[in-house]
């Protein structure tokens, strides 16, 4: 034997067998802490069996004595490799390193065979009623000691593809019963055995007669599937080279996400007591974000989202290190060779310190970010949630430290201070979705693990120099954000995105409620507001917006010389600043349509929109005196032609700017 394959040898064994030998051990196979959750679709196992069924339809099936099917199929059907399975034995149990997918899948498939066959068993005690009888095929036993390990007294103990997990609904699935999904594993086992059943509903029944089974085609199906279709189990032979082998075969695309990955990684080479521990930990967290992910708004959310947003809270740097660490390349794989990360892990040599961060560190932020994802309880993260502001997350993992004692402070004022930064942008209209990303990176680095003063202090540097850049301020003009609040610079505010324009309005009613304690349909909980701020406008529930200048004769002419020159542009101009259009609720706006500004009024004044209520005068006298006095203002009444006038414009966005500076001015209580 050649020096290389004695190496590869001591490292690994390749066995390949067929399943029958597969699922004869009399051992269950243990699903290792490497393997990740059960996570085939529908689609995955309708591809294998349909795969399955292409190689099987080519043998000639001519017979109908069982032994000589078996024979047959032995003899001249083509075989169906089915790649590799990766497995690790210790003195008491075999562990599936790598492989389980196809492992599981065909065990759900044998069950679902083997409750035909006990179909066919029950049944022939009433040869009258039983179509079958006079036929033979395989014994239920015969596949029941495949899927079930026995204890010594002959008893089904378990089944051999074992995880505690699994056997409660791999029994209700044998038994029929109802399943009520817990977790992603056990939703896909529910899932995945219809699929089969509905599968061999049409595929074994009889062509003549489809409510009965073709118990021939079964006896060909069932010996090709336990003798032809094969699979190589590949042993490794020592402990510390699993981790090392499941990564090297999974980072060869083999389908297993990154955070997958990274956990045979960050666990694999633990003592059995920490791995144990380590591995409970992780479990629950996938757990965790499953449910979550299944049970709010959040369509996106696995611990691949969290892991990228944590390396980059924690350890990115540069813009470089961002791309490094996104969630949809292999970052996991960035992980060995950046020395900071390499550093906190002690790379990856300390059990001790390893097992620390996975349980104590990892832990705390995935919950944390697990959290702030899909919480209620903080305004500002719902706030920055409805623009889709999701930089929010990163940022206030990058301030927070692990055992920090102002956490719920900490979240609130960064994620305030990013909504201020963001909002002030595109306030003054200098809001680049590209530049606002970059802008990003060095506050991450620079607010890490940082006080909420130093922080807030970072976010107002980067605001000031990036107007100073843009030139809206001269340089050295502004020391402080409150200084940047003048009239002049907010003057031409205007309706450039409908979502950030519905925000600020619903910002601004939701203020007034606070002052005046007064109903308003943006004034309800942080759940509620986020199913009526609809993002589109395709909803007939939610908030809309309404242009206060509506496309009618009466408006067009406030905009027309005696030329009869209609000025488009001025029109479009001050119809589009930001105080000249208004909030609406369920599709309101479409009833007042094109109508003129007299007759919006009633609308208006039945909006539920406070600052709706304030334009036409709605609101009692004794509510006005509770406004500061910036915001106590006379009403806008109609022109003679019954529109808005013209020179109420300048009225209207100055009283918006007053609003704006209450909400988004750190000097304004």
């Amino acid at each position: 034997m050649a020096n290389n394959e004695k190496t590869i040898r001591s490292v690994i064994t390749p066995n390949d067998q067929f399943l029958r030998t597969v699922f004869s051990n009399s051992k269950a196979y243990f699903i290792d802490i490497y393997q990740r959750e059960y996570k085939w679709t529908p689609e995955n196992v309708e591809t294998l069996l349909r795969d399955i069924e292409a190689r099987f339809s080519t043998g000639t099936r001519d017979q109908s004595d069982p032994k000589k099917i078996q024979a047959a199929v032995q003899e001249h059907f083509e075989p169906y490799f089915l790649n590799t399975y990766l497995t690790h034995s210790t003195a008491n149990n075999i562990f599936i390193v790598d492989g389980q997918q196809r492992l599981t899948t065909f065990l759900l498939i044998l069950v679902r065979l083997y409750q035909i066959l006990k179909a066919f068993e029950n049944g022939k005690d009433h040869e009258e009623d039983n179509p079958y009888f006079e036929q033979k095929t395989f014994s239920s036993n015969v596949l029941e000691k495949l899927i079930f390990e026995t204890d010594d007294f002959g008893d089904a103990d378990r089944f051999k593809i074992f995880n505690e997990n699994r056997e409660q609904t791999f029994r209700q699935i044998v038994e029929d019963e109802q399943i009520i999904p817990m977790d992603e594993t056990q939703k896909r086992m529910s899932e995945n055995f219809k699929t089969i059943r509905d599968y061999f509903q049409g595929f074994l029944v009889r062509k003549d007669n489809p409510e009965l089974y073709d118990i021939t085609k079964i006896t060909y199906y069932i010996t090709y599937l336990l003798d032809r279709i094969s699979i190589v189990e590949i042993k490794i032979e020592k402990q510390q080279n699993v981790a090392t082998i499941f990564e090297v075969v999974n980072d060869r695309g083999l389908g297993l996400k990154p955070y997958e990955i990274l956990k045979g990684k960050l666990i694999g080479n633990l003592p059995p007591d920490m791995k144990e521990k380590a591995n409970k930990v992780w479990t629950r967290l996938q757990d965790e974000y499953f449910n979550a992910e299944n049970n709010s708004t959040e369509s996106k959310l696995d611990l691949d989202y969290f892991f990228s947003t944590f390396f980059r809270a924690k350890f990115a740097g540069s813009e470089d290190d961002y791309e490094k660490f996104d969630r949809s390349r292999d970052y996991h794989y960035e992980v060995y060779h950046n020395q900071e990360i390499g550093n906190y892990f002690k790379d990856f040599k300390d059990p001790e310190s390893l097992n620390d961060r996975i349980v104590r560190d990892i832990k705390y932020y995935a919950e944390l970010y697990l959290k702030l994802r899909t919480s209620y309880q903080n305004e500002f993260l719902i706030y920055n949630k409805l623009l889709d502001q999701n930089q929010q997350y990163l940022l206030i993992l990058s301030c927070i430290t692990s055992e920090d004692g102002d956490e719920e402070e900490k979240i609130t004022a960064v994620a305030r201070k990013f909504e201020q930064f963001h909002a002030i942008m595109r306030f003054l209209n200098v809001y680049d979705s590209n530049e606002f990303q970059r802008m990003l990176y060095p506050i991450n680095r620079d607010i890490r693990d940082r006080s909420i003063k130093d922080a807030e202090a970072v976010f107002d540097k980067a605001l000031i120099q990036k107007l100073e850049e843009k030139e809206v301020i001269r340089e050295g003009e502004i020391k402080k954000v409150s200084g940047l609040f003048r009239y002049e610079r907010f003057q031409r505010a205007e309706n450039r995105w409908t979502n950030f324009s519905k925000y600020v309005l619903m910002r601004i009613d939701r203020y007034l409620y606070s002052l005046l304690d007064k109903p308003s349909y943006a004034s309800d909980g942080l759940e509620e507001l986020e199913d009526r701020f609809n993002k589109n406008t395709r909803r007939r529930h939610g908030m809309h917006l309404e242009h206060i200048y509506a496309h009618n004769d009466s408006n067009r002419a406030l905009f027309t010389d005696d030329r009869g020159w209609f000025d488009e542009q001025r029109f479009n101009d001050l119809r589009n600043r930001l105080g000249m259009v208004l909030l609406l609720k369920d599709k309101q706006n479409l009833s007042s349509g094109n109508e003129v500004y007299t007759d919006k009024i009633e609308t208006y004044k039945k909006s539920n929109f406070l600052w709706n209520e304030m334009l036409v005068g709605h609101l009692p006298s004794v509510d006005m005196a509770k406004l500061p006095d910036e915001l106590k203002y006379e009403p806008i009444r109609p022109d003679n032609a019954g529109a808005f006038p013209i020179d109420k414009v300048d009225d209207r966005q100055r009283l918006l700017f007053n609003v704006i500076k209450q909400i988004w001015c750190d000097s304004v209580p």
